[in-house]
């Protein structure tokens, strides 16, 4: 996905596409928002704290939760040394590792 998104050039600047992932592993309520354009919605402190490890993240990478971290230990992540994400830090699932 990331690598695919470099080659995407933007047209105001020539500039090619940065893109920053977070993913969190956790428990999710869904539902239709709207009546006159309904939306499929997402809630939860697991997407709260998904969108965290996103906006902390450096362009080009994918950090992840300890959580996440813990389901697919055999990639190849790269330890962030924690990140303060809601207030927490480290041992309470979070800053897992990142990769490019």
């Amino acid at each position: 996905m990331l690598r695919d998104a470099r080659k995407v050039v933007l047209p105001t600047t020539g500039e090619p596409v940065q893109m920053r992932v977070g993913v969190h592993t956790g428990p999710v309520v869904s539902g239709i928002v709207g009546t006159r354009m309904p939306r499929f919605c997402l809630f939860g402190d697991t997407i709260n704290t998904a969108s965290r490890m996103e906006s902390t993240s450096l362009h080009g990478r994918v950090q992840v939760s300890a959580a996440t971290h813990a389901l697919v230990p055999n990639e190849d992540w790269e330890p962030t040394g924690g990140v303060e994400v809601c207030g927490r830090r480290g041992g309470d699932g979070l800053g897992g590792g990142d990769r490019a």
